[in-house]
């Protein structure tokens, strides 16, 4: 009984010394994002006093914004494990939004008025449809044949499709050289006909997200991995002697971000069209590109031009 209770006691220690290193790293990851916040400097936008009916009178009423976003992409939508904290410029996004519309941010307690939903390429259609989420910004390009089944506002970022190899593959150096290479694209993702299109020599092969992805070319599942240039250089910028983005001469299509809503939300997607412009005007949306893709060193781009469509 006695060795049994000291195995017990030593497991307990064992676990409380985990806990507490856990608990450590979080505090340290903190303490820099609290540094880097400081220095970038709090959001200035100002609280909407009008809420147009249907999407953004429901969210006012209900108070919380639910969002899909990616857990998965680091810069632009990641569940920080030590946090619990999702971060990234679509996040960044997200937070402004709620701001605009509640005149603050809260994520936790019971008054929290911002919801992350994990969202996938495959199921963000559902979610937006049956109301699981009430928007998705998620690196979710609005093509012109999407706007025919979903409202977008934005773009409130433009990217471009690469191919990341890696770190070592000097054989890989173009698009072209892809042609009987496993290339590695998420399912459901747009990138997939992109790169059919591009090289339809490639060999595509899909898998449930980029995490997966990276993770099957590192250990050499895949040859390549291709989507959004900003998803590729996440990884990167995780495992930067593991992986390489191949020069931006091989971007080969055009991805602008926006926030997705169900189709015939023209009011609600006029109110987000505000927000961003009101984001661009203020430079909040400087700070949270400052905040995400400037921390890895990205140079800051022009802000993309709003596209106000008539409504479908």
């Amino acid at each position: 009984m006695r060795m049994i209770r000291k195995a017990a006691l030593v497991g307990v220690a064992v676990a409380a010394l985990a806990l507490s290193a856990c608990s450590g790293e979080a505090s340290k990851q903190q303490e820099a994002e609290d540094q880097l916040q400081e220095e970038v400097g709090a959001y200035s936008m100002t609280q909407a006093t009008e809420f147009p009916e249907g999407l953004i009178a429901d969210i006012k009423e209900r108070g919380k914004l639910v969002v899909g976003s990616k857990f998965d992409q680091p810069l632009i939508g990641l569940k920080n494990s030590a946090t619990n904290k999702i971060e990234g410029h679509d996040a960044e996004i997200a937070r402004l939004l709620t701001q605009r519309i509640f005149g603050e941010v809260i994520e936790e307690g019971e008054n929290a008025n911002l919801e992350f939903i994990e969202t996938t390429s495959q199921n963000r259609e559902t979610y937006i449809n049956d109301g699981t989420v009430d928007v998705v910004i998620a690196s979710y390009s609005m093509y012109p044949e999407r706007l025919d089944s979903f409202d977008f506002a934005g773009p409130y970022f433009y990217t471009g499709q690469n191919v990341m190899v890696s770190a070592d593959d000097e054989e890989i150096t173009s698009v072209d050289d892809l042609a009987g290479k496993n290339v590695c694209i998420a399912e459901g993702s747009g990138s997939i006909g992109n790169m059919e299109e591009r090289n339809p020599d490639a060999n595509i092969g899909t898998l449930k997200d980029y995490a997966a992805c990276a993770e099957s070319l590192e250990n050499g599942t895949h040859d390549a991995v291709s989507t959004d240039s900003t998803i590729l250089y996440g990884f990167v910028q995780g495992k930067p002697d593991a992986f390489k983005v191949l020069d931006e001469s091989n971007i080969f299509s055009d991805e602008p971000y926006g926030i997705a809503m169900k189709f015939g939300e023209t009011e609600a997607r006029q109110f987000m069209n505000a927000m961003i412009q009101e984001s661009y005007d203020n430079g909040d949306w400087a700070k949270a590109f400052e905040l995400t893709y400037g921390s890895a060193g990205m140079a800051m781009p022009e802000t993309p031009a709003i596209n106000d469509y008539e409504a479908k």
